[in-house]
């Protein structure tokens, strides 16, 4: 009796079923992904030597070098600024120190707008 070896066959593998599944993942990904629009924070800047000074009608916050806020010689943190807040005046006039970096400006404009003031006002000292 004459045993032949069996013939070993290389398999075939067929690459479109991949390249389906990664032409559908793409085009998924491609209609899925949502581009983000990043938004301005509007400010308005004055400075320091500028004609508009604040009246009565603005409430004065002065960003110090360490970025606390003074009102009215009470020192306090930005986080605290809705309860410092005087609900009566809607408009605000920010003093940045010159030591002050323009991260601790922005975020005390940001807490101020963040307490529903709607109108105000960056002055950047010398």
């Amino acid at each position: 009796m004459h045993i032949e070896p069996e013939r070993h066959r290389t398999p075939f593998i067929s690459l479109t079923p991949l390249i389906d599944v990664v032409f559908i993942l793409l085009v998924f990904f491609m209609l899925a992904t949502r581009f983000g629009q990043f938004y301005d924070l509007p400010v308005n800047v004055q400075p320091a030597d500028s004609i508009n000074k604040p009246d009565d009608k603005w409430l004065v916050i002065e960003v110090e070098a360490d970025g606390d806020l003074n009102l009215n010689g009470v020192s306090f943190n930005p986080d605290a600024v809705a309860d410092r807040l005087d609900t009566q005046k809607s408009k605000v006039w920010v003093t940045v120190s010159a030591n002050a970096t323009l991260q601790q400006a922005l975020a005390a404009v940001d807490a101020i707008k963040a307490a529903g003031v709607k109108d105000v006002q960056l002055e950047l000292l010398p």
